[in-house]
């Protein structure tokens, strides 16, 4: 099943910049990816999933709830972090902050695929 993953990451791929596409575990490991040559992927994802339990943590300490989406940006591109499940998150990085609205639009419409692909794992 996990071609489907690499199916619904490869779509993000497609867009100038998006260097990664990964669904990870939220405790950082790896479920599946597609990346530019040369990006540290298992790093990556295992670093990200701090990012996210941060956001996590802030939401309920501020009683907003848990965190739908995280935006990192830096200087020269960004992260997008998503949870999929409570066991999972989709991790987009990125080489420039341009396409910021379509790859958050990517991560919405493309939601069910990942809960259904990772539900068939």
């Amino acid at each position: 099943m996990s071609g489907t993953l690499r199916d619904l990451l490869s779509q993000f791929r497609t867009l100038d910049n998006v260097e990664l596409a990964a669904i990870a575990a939220t405790d950082g490991l790896l479920i599946e990816s597609t990346a530019k040559a040369g990006v540290d992927v298992d790093a990556i994802c295992a670093v990200a999933s701090n990012g996210l339990a941060m956001a996590e943590a802030l939401g309920r300490e501020i009683n907003k709830g848990g965190a739908v989406q995280t935006v990192l940006e830096y200087d020269q591109g960004l992260i997008l972090l998503e949870p999929i499940s409570g066991d999972a998150m989709l991790l987009i990085m990125t080489s420039s902050r341009d396409q910021l609205g379509r790859l958050r639009y990517m991560a919405q419409a493309n939601r069910s695929g990942f809960v259904a692909a990772l539900a068939a794992i």
